[in-house]
């Protein structure tokens, strides 16, 4: 090979050595600015997530009315110190659905970037039980007695004489939940009587009787009965059997009517409600007396007739003779 050639390849050589580390070396440069680029993303990441800018700064409570707002943020530990991507809305939401047993519903959103929501529903107070020993307990919708701080109760109906007797509470509470809440407002107690009837006292003065099983059906039909009702005062509401008034002059006759049944069959008055059975065979006895009293009068009326008939008929006689 002359000199001539040596030297071309040489060149050639050198050239192609060349332009391989010009691409080492452009290789080299692009993963240089991969892991510089890549390294500032992570670090514009982490300045994001721990910056101020996803810290929370509007907290939302909604539905709450028992419970206050800061008892349900301690319960759920929500504060400005957390930020949004590290909120675990369920864990919360189990956190304070179990702490507060008046809780119906609990939701919870968290939203970027720094917006929580917490949404609850609470049970409804229906009604305020005396117990046997002289305390008085909440009762829930829900039938359960609630043992939190009372804020609003609303002037409650209480329940007296039900002996802490589970069965006849339970129906209390089913009615009561029955019941429009314009028209379970206007109650003020809610006396248990023997057998299946009770006795409720209304804000405005009425007494009604009522069956414990049932008087939501009757009741719920208050506003348009007690327009007609003047005297409330002094009348009792009897919705045991239909629906009517009960007088002092009423109640006074039907308690002589057995009385007199009573005495007849040498028995001793007893002073004790009746079962909605005695009740009826107690009008029917009222209603045979009043029968007699009407058949009396007109034997009477008639008997006088007759005799002024024959009076009359004698004078008559002496005339012709």
């Amino acid at each position: 090979m002359n000199k001539k050639n040596q030297k071309l390849l040489t060149k050639i050589n050198n050239e192609k050595r060349r332009s391989s580390l010009e691409k080492i070396k452009r290789k080299k440069r692009r993963e240089l600015i991969f892991i510089v680029t890549l390294f500032l993303i992570v670090i514009a990441v982490f300045t994001l997530l721990f910056s101020n800018y996803l810290k929370l700064k509007t907290i939302d409570v909604e539905g709450n009315n028992q419970i206050t707002k800061e008892e349900i943020l301690e319960a759920g530990n929500i504060n400005n110190n957390l930020r949004t991507w590290s909120i675990k809305d369920e864990e919360i939401q189990k956190n304070i659905q179990s702490r507060f047993e008046i809780f119906k519903s609990v939701s919870v959103q968290s939203k970027l970037p720094s917006t929580i929501k917490v949404k609850v529903e609470e049970y409804n107070f229906i009604a305020q039980n005396k117990k046997e020993d002289g305390s008085i307990e909440i009762i829930m919708e829900n039938g359960m007695p609630y043992s939190g701080k009372i804020r609003n109760n609303y002037n409650l109906p209480i329940l007296e004489n039900f002996k802490d007797d589970s069965n006849k509470l339970d129906e209390i509470y089913r009615n009561l939940n029955n019941l429009k809440e314009e028209v379970r407002l206007q109650i003020s107690e809610i006396i248990n009587d023997d057998g299946d009837n009770i006795t409720i006292y209304m804000k405005d003065g009425q007494k009604v009787k009522a069956l414990r099983s049932s008087f939501s059906d009757k009741l719920n039909y208050y506003d348009e009965i007690s327009k007609y009702i003047e005297d409330k005062n002094n009348t009792t509401l009897n919705l045991i059997n239909g629906a009517y008034l009960e007088t002092p002059k009423s109640e006074k006759r039907r308690n002589d009517s057995i009385k007199q049944l009573l005495a007849r069959q040498g028995l001793k008055d007893e002073k004790s409600s009746k079962s909605n059975k005695e009740e009826s065979e107690e009008t029917e006895v009222v209603e045979k007396n009043n029968k007699t009293e009407n058949s009396t009068t007109n034997y009477k009326t008639t008997t006088t007739k007759n005799i002024k008939n024959t009076e009359q008929q004698s004078v008559n006689n002496n005339k012709n003779e």
